[in-house]
């Protein structure tokens, strides 16, 4: 179980009523040995920590008062110039959280102050809060009690953190050593190699999880530099080139010599006029007032200039600064490259990750900390990862016609020239949406060919017509009107712009006149995307016919569950899966609602789903939360079809709950789940007619990973002995429900797909509430088949097909129901109940209700 705490020093929770892991006697399943990016620790048994109210100040010498200083980096720089080795007093050991906590494990005189050497700064310990002890842990991890430690934990990881404060900067959570070789990327960016360390509980283990993971950061530099740096001269930016830039900096902290790199601006836009053309007040132009006000000559008049807001502000009073003064504020991310795994399009071999953290490991050196030894904090190997040998799961069983098994090979499915049930598409528009028709036409001509071939032999062929639209709204809706005129079931869209931007507002536009105007179901298609070689089309079509069958009610393939349910289910059993998620706001500003979407299966094979979505707000002021508020009705939504597709409602559930971290899983117990009995007391009455449920919380935001190096299961060479091996991937349908996972309740990582590039994360399952029963071994397969059943895909997905689903829903629907009109609200420091949260159903035209519209 992953140590994530609560944001206070007051949590606890209590999770004895929670499934405990039923563990069948199933040794068929082959093994393989792994390694884990955790490191065994041990923890003295009974050392106090004691928690006090503590505060930074500073003299204020006009008042000759003493004065809280704000500002966590400010705040443990001078705590570093107060505090000498972590020791108030000679072996008086205290470590400081950068907020208003000062732990220590004696217990102190209060008040109390410390001086720095000036006696214009002092910490000021004002008084005890709390008190715990190392004991919480070790209690816990040994099953002698059943209240998970947070408070604990955070300090421990707190003081992980603090014994390394003169190596380290933190951001975002994520810890980089100061000292550490820059990669300059030469265009105004950098990279750097970061950390993550949090402590992990398990039976009788307690375990250091390091995680490395390679940032994108905003290179140190002025503002005209970076400008430079991306436009490749020094010279003044086009139009076109700060539009470009508008992106690039968005969001982008800047500081300013006037201000003396104190106050940080928020880049919003460049605005194309020069310093002498913008008005402070009348008579006085931004070039006089920075002349006459601040003394500072601007001397490159010509440079346009940039409108920004004061940082964690409100947004309704924008500033003015000419290029010249401006400053890219140090050590920030740059996040659109950070969130494409590991900084831009370079991902890590497993090879290079291992390296990675164990050197991280052996580099933080905790073992040596004063800090560390103050708790008897010891890191038993440093030399090497956790290890230990996992299982393999049976693959399913899938057949891709009703007599035709399909072939799946390292969990990729083919399809052999069959499809289960092919839903024929009698009237089909292939239309072609861009400006270039006559210069692309013989590539779309091959393309129309290929395809139109692979449905013939598929089977889903009837009739097509081909079109060719002008990229514009007002044509593309009066191209819909005209094909639901003439009865269109289908249309494929090839879309063809030259700019990123122009493609996404025309795939908003053409999805928002087929699925929500005029009913008619679509499959767009990059024009830039498709292949040239004979054989990569023919693959790529086939890739594309997965996709029309699904979205048009046909069956691609269909897994034979009964495999993992053999002993869950009879001849009168029906089941239904459902998988949940929600997404939040684009940015930090909120600028747009979250999404929550729900994907419930249509039969037991869940070889066909229906799906629905909401949009929720939190109440003004709010931060929003990832408690779902419409799931009630959602779900009620979804049995209704159900039972209207199979005569009668499902008398089993299982439900995927996605985006779940481990301190949010109160709210799903509290508030989601009574929910959905509430659905079920609408559409089955009396709670006797109830059908079982089982939840499953899936967690992807975890740290842990896996290696394996040894392909020959009879070699014993461990890899300190044998260096050449190559580290590599674990292998598909991996689970992991021992050595770190939680000491009593039913969790378990399960890899249950191949990855191309990097290392796999498998998710953790946890399970929250088991009304059906299952051993782990019956739920873990069952998870593992329903990973084959996403009939888009010609793989297995890394999470079960409606969990995936309805992430890729939520997103969609996003892009589809959410603009930039829509009001921006201020949800700064205020915490969010359910009570708080306003919801509306987001609706598709009525023919595409139960279709797959946002798959």
């Amino acid at each position: 179980m992953a140590s994530d705490h609560t944001e206070s020093y007051q949590g606890t929770l209590v999770l004895s009523k929670m499934p405990t892991r039923i563990v069948s006697k199933n040794s068929d399943d082959r093994k393989e040995h792994l390694y884990t990016n955790h490191f065994t620790c041990s923890l003295a048994n009974s050392i106090p920590i004691y928690l006090y109210d503590a505060a930074i100040e500073e003299m204020n010498t006009k008042s000759n008062n003493w004065r809280e200083i704000d500002g966590r980096a400010r705040c443990a720089v001078i705590m570093q110039s107060i505090i000498s080795n972590h020791q108030l007093q000679p072996n008086v050991f205290v470590w400081y959280d950068e907020q208003k906590y000062l732990c220590s494990t004696s217990n102190l005189l209060t008040p109390q102050f410390k001086f720095n050497e000036n006696g214009q700064n002092r910490l000021h310990v004002k008084s005890l809060i709390n008190q715990w002890s190392t004991i919480d842990i070790n209690d816990y991890i040994r099953g002698q009690t059943e209240i998970y430690p947070y408070d604990t934990v955070h300090i421990l990881e707190t003081l992980l953190k603090r014994s390394l404060q003169d190596r380290i900067k933190t951001v975002k959570n994520k810890n980089y050593f100061v000292d550490e070789t820059v990669k300059e990327l030469g265009n105004g960016f950098e990279q750097r190699n970061g950390f993550i360390q949090t402590l992990n509980l398990s039976s009788h283990r307690l375990t250091l999880n390091i995680q490395t993971r390679m940032s994108t950061f905003y290179s140190d530099m002025s503002l005209i530099d970076f400008i430079h740096k991306q436009i490749g001269r020094n010279d003044i930016p086009s139009v076109d080139e700060c539009q470009q830039l508008n992106q690039i900096l968005q969001k982008c902290l800047i500081v300013t010599q006037e201000s003396n790199r104190r106050i940080e601006y928020e880049f919003d836009a460049f605005v194309y006029k020069r310093p002498a053309e913008i008005y402070i007040r009348p008579g006085e132009s931004l070039t006089d007032y920075f002349q006459h006000a601040k003394n500072i000559t601007l001397i490159q008049p010509d440079y346009p200039c940039i409108q920004v807001y004061v940082a964690r502000s409100a947004y309704d009073r924008m500033h003015f600064l000419p290029l010249e003064i401006c400053e890219i504020k140090q050590w920030q991310i740059y996040e659109p490259f950070s969130q494409i795994q590991e900084g831009g399009n370079y991902v890590p071999t497993p090879e290079e990750r291992y390296l990675r953290i164990t050197n991280t490991i052996k580099s933080c050196n905790y073992n040596s900390s004063l800090l560390c030894q103050a708790l008897g904090f010891y890191i038993t190997n440093i030399d090497e990862m956790l290890e230990f040998d996992a299982r393999i799961l049976t693959p399913p069983r899938i057949k891709s016609g009703l007599h035709y098994p399909a072939h799946v090979d390292n969990g990729v499915i083919f399809l052999g020239g069959h499809i289960f049930t092919p839903k024929p598409i009698s009237n089909l528009a292939i239309t072609y949406f861009g400006r270039n028709f006559k210069g692309n036409e013989s590539v779309v001509d091959v393309f129309v060919h290929t395809l139109i071939d692979v449905m013939e032999r598929y089977n889903i062929y009837g009739h097509h017509e081909e079109h060719n639209i002008a990229p514009i709204f007002e044509d593309i809706d009066e191209h819909f009107q005209s094909m639901v005129e003439q009865r269109c079931q289908f249309m494929i869209c090839l879309m063809d712009e030259s700019h990123e931007d122009d493609l996404t507002q025309l795939r908003i536009n053409i999805k928002k006149c087929g699925s929500i105007r005029h009913g008619i179901m679509t499959q767009c298609v990059r024009y830039s995307e498709i292949p040239i070689s004979e054989n990569n089309l023919n693959s790529y079509c086939e890739g594309l016919i997965r996709k029309i069958n699904f979205k048009n009610g046909g069956i691609n393939t269909k897994v034979d569950l009964d495999m993992a349910l053999e002993k869950k289910q009879s001849e009168k059993d029906l089941y239904m899966f459902f998988g949940a998620n929600i997404l939040h706001g684009m940015n930090d500003s909120h600028e747009y609602p979250s999404i929550a979407a729900i994907i419930g299966s249509v039969d037991s094979s869940c070889a066909r789903s229906a799906g629905r979505v909401c949009k929720q707000y939190p109440g003004n002021g709010k931060f929003p939360i990832d408690t779902i508020a419409g799931i009630g009705k959602m779900v009620e939504e979804l049995l209704d079809y159900n039972r209207q597709e199979n005569g009668y409602l499902p008398n089993k559930i299982v439900f995927y709950r996605d985006g779940i971290e481990n301190k949010r899983v109160s709210k799903i117990l509290e508030c989601e789940i009574p929910a959905i009995r509430q659905a079920f007391d609408k559409m089955y009455g009396d709670k006797t007619k109830h059908p079982l449920l089982t939840v499953v919380a899936v967690k992807r935001r975890h740290n842990t990973c896996f290696f394996t190096y040894n392909s020959d299961p009879n070699q014993e060479t461990s890899k300190s002995e044998d260096s050449s091996r190559v580290t590599d991937n674990m292998s598909i349908g991996c689970v992991i429900d021992t050595t770190i996972v939680h000491p009593y309740q039913h969790d378990f990582y399960l890899n249950s797909h191949s990855t191309y590039r990097g290392v796999n994360r498998p998710p953790l399952y946890h399970v929250l509430l088991d009304e059906i029963g299952f051993t782990a071994d019956e739920l873990q397969l069952l998870t593992y088949h329903l990973c084959f059943t996403d009939a888009r895909s010609s793989a297995s997905e890394a999470i079960p097909s409606v969990a995936h689903q309805a992430s890729i829903a939520a997103l969609n629907a996003r892009d589809l129901f959410c603009n930039d009109d829509v009001t921006e609200q201020d949800y700064h420091m205020k915490d969010t109940t359910i009570n708080d949260l306003a919801y509306e159903m987001l609706n598709v035209h009525e023919n595409l209700k139960n279709l797959p519209v946002f798959s």
